[in-house]
């Protein structure tokens, strides 16, 4: 009976040692509610944005992990006291509830956060910082509590502005966001100096470039690259480090061109080709195909200005335009449109657009999960970057300045216009450079690259469109704002557009750049082309799991 009885204790014991194993590999949980927002109407977003953000930030693999329903927790309202508190960490059988609220008055924030275990006892925290640096607010906040309530070391936990994520460069000429710098280098200009090692230069062009796109236009399997000039399209191919021109095609006389797009429809690459009619600012735009060699018109003079976006929710590449006006430059609705035949059929109204967008400033932003829908950024008039949620209402607006497009259209300062600034000197509306939304690091969030121009003379004088020199920022939305997460180091001279696709068809991504000589701040010198090509080593980036995915 004995020796029938110790096989059963053994396994017994086995399976007591396997389940204190696991009680003790199992992380503590905590549960954040919606926060209470105190200030204008304008910052009722924080409620719902805050939890994330924070979320995120006291993730601890292993150690401190959010419950499998902190979304659900995110539909109530924000807890008033403990009470409410503990019911809802009670719901959703976490260890700890975290709860709080902000206070918005004037340009200062203030934090105040408390956490609750399972035992009812109370940690609180209060900070005050200003309501642009509210993210860094929410980094102390959330290091104090890693550090006083779970012992964790700060350097553990996410840095300010990382975002809660790790970040390997995709090229070392990258510079990671500067509050992660550290001990990565003491200043960000000390990064501007020295040599780019990691990035590729074609020859110069003798022409001043007007924009740029990437394409396989003839269906061998490899890009070409296109470059638009005033008066001239060109097709050229990378090889051995130099642009060899495939083609050009010469643009009507009466045609001022302003950019140059690419999309796939019914098997067939379509080169967009959006200008205005020189004589009366009207739109007159084309559609072209390359074959044989050479360039071939589609449809030869479509009455829209056209451009080419990712709608949702598919995120397939579609025609867009929109008419226009002497004195308004674009007016009335965006709308879908399609090639037939040799005509430019239009389709539906793009839903969901504010009032700030047009057919040419716009990008959709792709949402995940956790994100809580998609988002839409906008180069607003004074070329401040304004982001929106998927209905169209505005979230937040940059301080700093984008794109830097030197490519316009005239209008009539007489009547209403939609130009970048009232001033009655002002009379060109730049068109907005490109904006490129790409998941690039593999984390199941879409970055958003952009152009940002520098120049002391800029700052004073709108029209001066000519830059010594920029950089491609890839941002992220946070909760609250556009996060710096990498960006080039300086660039000398003009950024005419920008380009993610595998350009010298050696298997991988590259950023590419179409930058435009500086002719001194005189402006007496010749204005030359050249693309600059920064290879992404997208399987060196290091992805945060989506599932641990918390910031918007």
């Amino acid at each position: 009976m004995q020796r029938r009885f110790l096989p059963v204790l053994w396994a017994c014991t086995l399976l007591l040692f396997s389940m204190q194993a696991a009680a003790q590999a199992q992380p503590a949980s905590y549960v954040v509610a919606p926060f209470q927002v105190n200030g204008p109407a304008g910052f009722s977003y924080l409620e719902k944005a805050i939890p994330p953000m924070l979320t995120s930030r006291l993730f601890w693999q292993g150690k401190f992990e959010p419950v499998a329903g902190q979304d659900a927790a995110l539909q109530g309202t924000a807890p008033k006291g403990k009470d409410a508190a503990d019911k809802l960490r009670a719901t959703h059988k976490a260890d700890y509830v975290v709860w709080g609220s902000v206070t918005v008055l004037g340009d200062e924030a203030s934090l105040d956060v408390s956490v609750m275990d399972d035992k009812g006892k109370v940690w609180q925290r209060a900070s005050k910082s200003a309501v642009n640096n509210l993210i860094g607010g929410l980094q102390s906040t959330a290091d104090a509590i890693n550090s006083d309530v779970f012992g964790r070391p700060v350097a553990a936990a996410a840095q300010p502005g990382s975002s809660g994520r790790a970040v390997a460069p995709m090229n070392p000429d990258f510079v990671v966001n500067e509050s992660d710098a550290g001990a990565e280098y003491l200043n960000p200009q000390i990064r501007y100096q020295g040599v780019d090692t990691d990035r590729l230069r074609s020859q110069m062009l003798d022409f001043e470039s007007h924009g740029m796109a990437v394409a396989d236009i003839d269906g061998d399997g490899k890009n070409e690259v296109l470059l638009l000039d005033s008066m001239n399209l060109y097709a050229y191919r990378w090889e051995n480090g130099r642009l060899v021109k495939l083609a050009e095609y010469r643009l009507p006389s009466m045609i001022e061109p302003l950019l140059v797009r690419t999309v796939k429809q019914s098997g067939r690459v379509l080169i967009v080709l959006t200008g205005f009619d020189n004589s009366s600012n009207d739109p007159l735009s084309s559609i072209l195909t390359f074959a044989g060699g050479k360039f071939e018109p589609v449809v030869a003079r479509a009455q829209y200005f056209l451009n080419v976006a990712s709608l949702p929710p598919l995120y397939e590449p579609t025609i867009i335009g929109q008419g226009g006006e002497r004195s308004r430059i674009v007016r009335g609705p965006v709308f879908e449109m399609s090639v037939q035949g040799d005509r430019l059929v239009k389709g539906a109204s793009v839903p969901n657009l504010p009032k700030e967008a047009n057919v040419f400033n716009f990008t959709w932003i792709p949402g995940n999960e956790r994100s809580g829908g998609d988002y839409l950024a906008v180069l607003g008039d004074q070329e401040n970057l304004l982001t929106f949620d998927g209905k169209g209402k505005r979230l937040a607006k940059s301080d700093d300045k984008f794109s830097g497009s030197g490519v316009g259209i005239p209008f009539d300062m007489t009547m209403p216009g939609m130009g970048p600034s009232t001033d009655s000197s002002n009379q060109t509306y730049y068109i907005p450079m490109r904006m490129v939304a790409q998941d690039l690091d593999k984390d199941g969030r879409t970055e958003l690259l952009i152009n940002k121009p520098i120049s002391a003379a800029a700052m004073i004088f709108h029209n001066y469109r000519t830059y010594p020199q920029g950089e491609i920022q890839a941002l992220l939305w946070d909760g609250i704002g556009m996060d710096l997460l990498w960006k080039t180091r300086r660039i000398k001279g003009t950024v005419a557009d920008l380009v993610v696709a595998d350009v010298d068809n050696d298997g991988m991504l590259d950023l590419a750049v179409n930058v435009n000589s500086y002719p001194g701040s005189l402006g007496v010198g010749k204005i030359r082309t050249l693309v600059t090509l920064y290879p992404l080593n997208t399987d060196a980036t290091q992805p945060v799991p989506a599932a641990r995915d918390f910031d918007n």
